[in-house]
């Protein structure tokens, strides 16, 4: 008899553990599955050229969802197709709203290709269209081979890091077919071949000899700075 109810109140136990563990899914599933936490608010912050109407746009997509659930990645990786977004911190606000941290690209120059100018970004990559409405910033101008753009940028950023004295005069940098590159500045008025290991060194040198070279007029087609110990003008003449 002993045996008998122990087995009957053990029976009881596990029906009582069951109907508990209904009881807390049903509940939990009426709570999560209903409007409490239902997405609705967003607050974006942190973006400039990124325009927040078109952030909320793509956010659109995910109203609605249930905020306790929602899987953030696929938020995220909805938003980095905006090109100006370089990524973004997500944040969950209960009950019902998220919080967009925007961390955008930023152009260092322009890039031409095949007539058409886009920004560019420090890592050498194309981010939109230019539009001289949306930025009145002057920008140097980059060419060449989008392998080669983010040589490009390097050479550019040391220049403006060494040299920000030139940088401010310089309009344009190309790649050379024969090796290194080509600028073009408006204090020299003429291309200026470098390479990148010491173009900074070299374009000191040159900005330090300008005195010398405008006393005694000397005119140049090129100023070929590309040899280990010497400035070669190209086309020289002059007293």
């Amino acid at each position: 008899l002993g045996r008998a109810r122990r087995r009957f109140q053990r029976a009881g136990r596990l029906v009582a553990a069951g109907v508990s563990a209904t009881f807390v899914a049903v509940l939990a599933a009426r709570f999560l599955g209903g409007s409490l936490f239902a997405l609705d608010r967003f607050h974006v912050s942190g973006n400039e050229r990124a325009r927040t109407e078109d952030i909320l746009a793509t956010l659109g997509a995910f109203r609605g969802r249930n905020l306790v659930t929602l899987g953030l990645s696929g938020v995220a990786d909805r938003l980095a197709e905006n090109p100006w977004i370089d990524r973004v911190t997500l944040a969950k606000r209960f009950p019902d709203g998220l919080a967009v941290q925007v961390v955008e690209r930023q152009p260092v120059a322009l890039v031409s290709e095949e007539g058409r100018l886009s920004w560019l970004d420090s890592k050498g990559r194309a981010i939109a269209p230019y539009d001289p409405r949306a930025d009145p910033a002057e920008y140097v101008v980059i060419r060449g081979e989008p392998r080669q753009l983010p040589e490009l940028v390097l050479l550019l950023e040391d220049l403006r890091a060494r040299r920000p004295e030139y940088v401010a005069a310089l309009s344009e940098i190309s790649v050379l077919p024969d090796g290194g590159f080509g600028m073009m500045d408006s204090i020299f008025r003429r291309p200026v071949r470098v390479l990148r290991r010491d173009a900074s060194e070299k374009i000191g040198a040159l900005l330090a000899a300008r005195p010398l070279l405008e006393s005694r007029g000397w005119e140049a087609q090129a100023i070929d700075l590309r040899f280990a110990d010497r400035i070669v003008f190209v086309g020289a003449y002059g007293a």
